[in-house]
């Protein structure tokens, strides 16, 4: 595979152009000693895939980059957002390395700081050329998201005892539709938003932005997969989360552990569904669950699905001519298969 060298730079290069945008929104109405709560997420780090998206997006549609700006800040900070609502339904306590926001603030200082990039991403489309209809996308896919979690935390096969709704409706049973649906919705929304937005900003035709959607679509897919693999099989000074952490946290949507499931049998199905069900997991049943799903095959087919996903993201995008920005996309979609390698 060929050096992701010059991608790198790009997300390198759009991190410099976009954080100043996201630093100047959040601060503008916010107290000096709140603003150091609201731009934590933000110093934290991340690869700002999904503002590349937008802004290569708009460049390839045949628009200007500096264009989209405002909307890859705004959609930088619907990730943000969801990370920091996430990381409090999951009760996360370290994200990129250090510890989540509500974990160093507070949980009420975290739930201001959610309403706040709530109003601020608004702001940031209301100063975009398109902006009806970007605030309408954001809207929509926000709301996907919501039941993307909503569906993620009833995959979930132990917790949460104190909240009835969970325990009335969780999913002890979770086949691979039901994943696809719960990622297309959690993941998958931002990705298809964030390659929209970057072509309607370049004033693209209907048939051009719906390429750009089917693109983000299938790369937010591609994306999530590796992400469960990573879950469970990185390294945590790599992925800055705890090895494993959705066999902690009990999740059974997730494409290794659910394909994993469908290949043990007799002693070690029944210790590997113990362990996903227990109130603790301690270090040596983590170990041991870890090994049992890693002979199953799981890892090298997960690469194998990522990959197809990618191929289908790239796919899509050949009605639209061939560019620097284009090319970059494409390679994008090859970087979120073996950003693991």
């Amino acid at each position: 595979m060929k050096s992701n060298q010059n991608l790198i730079e790009t997300l390198e290069e759009v991190a410099r152009e976009v954080e100043p945008v996201i630093y100047e929104a959040l601060s503008e109405n916010a107290s000096p000693e709140f603003q150091e709560v609201l731009i934590y997420p933000i110093k934290a780090g991340g690869k700002r895939i999904r503002p590349a998206v937008v802004l290569l997006s708009c460049e390839a549609a045949g628009g200007k980059p500096e264009n989209a700006l405002n909307a890859a800040a705004a959609i930088e900070l619907v990730h943000n957002y969801t990370l920091i609502i996430d990381d409090i339904i999951d009760h996360g306590e370290v994200r990129r390395g250090m510890p989540t926001l509500w974990k160093k603030y507070g949980l009420t200082m975290a739930l201001l700081a959610a309403v706040q990039y709530r109003e601020v991403i608004s702001e940031l489309l209301l100063k975009s050329q398109n902006s009806r209809r970007l605030l309408s996308i954001v809207d929509s896919y926000i709301m996907r998201l919501v039941e993307g979690e909503r569906l993620d935390v009833l995959f979930e096969q132990f917790g949460r005892e104190d909240e009835p709704y969970v325990v009335e409706h969780r999913r002890m049973s979770v086949g691979f539709e039901d994943y696809i649906d719960m990622i297309t919705r959690k993941t998958s929304s931002l990705y298809e938003a964030s390659a929209m937005m970057g072509a309607i900003e370049a004033g693209a035709g209907e048939k051009i932005v719906e390429s750009f959607k089917g693109f983000g679509l299938n790369l937010g897919i591609s994306f999530q997969i590796v992400d469960d693999l990573l879950d469970l099989f990185g390294s945590a000074s790599e992925t800055g989360k705890q090895v494993g952490k959705d066999i902690i946290e009990h999740k059974l949507g997730n494409m290794l552990i659910l394909k994993g499931l469908e290949r043990m049998y007799g002693d070690e199905k029944q210790f590997f569904l113990n362990v996903l069900r227990s109130e603790r997991v301690s270090e040596g049943d983590l170990e041991k669950a870890l090994n049992i799903l890693a002979r199953t095959g799981v890892r090298e087919n997960a690469v194998k699905e990522a990959w197809l996903f990618a191929e289908k993201a790239k796919s899509m995008l050949e009605i639209v001519p061939d560019s620097r920005a284009k090319r970059l996309l494409l390679e994008l979609a090859d970087y979120v298969v073996y950003r693991n390698k």
